[in-house]
């Protein structure tokens, strides 16, 4: 016969046993404080951007129709290639997390205010709980005995830091390991999430300071905005120096024809001779082709400039990165939420015990 399962001899149990219950949630309760007291509190910077879409819809009034039945027919129409989707693996990508190694910040010590720059922060003052030291320090070892005993070890390490010391921008085709290093922490540092229907980019940047935290987030919109609008406007910006040249031709072209024309009228006035007026209307002539070349090239090129302005995307920020004031993790939070896990672990094991 099988045993029925009673649920209130199990609540007796634990009663009875209040004292252990109450000692393994105090146990739980220090052990929140540790990790409270040991990890490294963060903050978290939030910002949002509104992109303009590019589209150009030759669905008529179907997207209406497609709209009411809950259809976006504006992914379907959107002919630009730097989609808003795009936005968020442009941030990721390793290219762009160096180009934020040389943003200044100031990080506050103990005795002064240290300026750097973002990559230094990253590598010297970025804090880590002391089990990452314990976790870390087997490969640390091991890289230290290698480095004894290894003259190729010890050669690459010499090159890298000759490297990084003789490179004024970091290439990411050859990043040294703390390079490396510096772009795994900004990678878990920085998301960012578009919204399917409104394609609004959310930025949510975590640091160990404040302050760094709102200004890596508003770095990360401005330069993904010029990345978006350099993107957007190369054609137009290609065009519009394309005609530049043709309008500094044409200019130099004309003024050299009205030149010559001017110092052919003013040496040979009173000549009433038929090869001189034929030659005077063939430099009349040229100077007027001249400045109809000169003219037109001039309003390609005003053309060419507005066109540069009209590809430039609109990018608006809704929410710039703002300094919080409460970080995590809340030492409270911990010190409850392990105080209730020890005592769950305890009752467990009595009633565990008890089967």
């Amino acid at each position: 016969m099988k045993e029925q399962f009673d649920i209130m001899s199990y609540v007796r149990l634990v009663l009875k046993n209040w004292k252990k219950v109450l000692v393994w949630a105090l146990a739980g309760a220090v052990f929140g404080l540790i990790i409270g007291i040991s990890t490294p509190r963060t903050y978290t910077s939030k910002a949002v951007l509104a992109p303009e879409i590019a589209t150009r819809s030759s669905l008529g009034g179907l997207s209406s129709l497609a709209s009411l039945a809950g259809v976006n027919m504006n992914t379907m129409a959107i002919t630009d290639a730097m989609h808003p989707d795009m936005y968020p693996e442009i941030i990721h990508s390793t290219n762009f997390y160096i180009q934020l190694f040389d943003l200044p910040v100031e990080v506050e010590t103990r005795d002064s205010v240290v300026h750097t720059d973002l990559y230094t922060y990253m590598l010297d003052y970025y804090k880590k709980p002391w089990w990452g030291y314990v976790l870390g320090f087997p490969m640390m070892a091991a890289h230290g005995v290698k480095n004894i005993f290894s003259k190729k070890s010890r050669e690459e390490d010499l090159a890298e830091e000759e490297l990084e010391l003789t490179q004024q921008h970091p290439d990411s085709l050859r990043l040294t390991r703390k390079q490396e290093r510096v772009v795994k922490r900004l990678a878990k540092s920085i998301k960012a999430t578009v919204q399917k229907k409104t394609y609004v980019l959310s930025l949510k940047v975590t640091m160990q300071d404040p302050v760094i935290a709102a200004q890596v987030a508003n770095a990360v919109i401005e330069k993904l905005t010029v990345f978006v609008v350099s993107y957007r406007t190369e054609k137009a910006r290609e065009n519009r120096d394309y005609y530049q040249k043709i309008y500094d031709e044409t200019r130099a072209d004309y003024l050299a024809a009205q030149k010559a024309y001017s110092y052919y009228m003013d040496t040979h006035q009173g000549l009433s001779g038929r090869s001189n007026l034929v030659y005077q209307q063939q430099l009349q002539n040229e100077a007027q082709l001249r400045y109809q070349m000169y003219s037109q090239t001039a309003q390609n090129l005003l053309n060419a400039e507005a066109k540069v302005q009209q590809e430039a995307p609109v990018l608006v920020v809704i929410q710039p990165g703002i300094a919080p004031h409460i970080g995590k993790p809340s030492k409270v939070k911990l010190i409850i939420t392990y105080f209730i896990l020890g005592a769950l672990l305890c009752c467990g094991w009595i009633c565990w015990r008890k089967r």
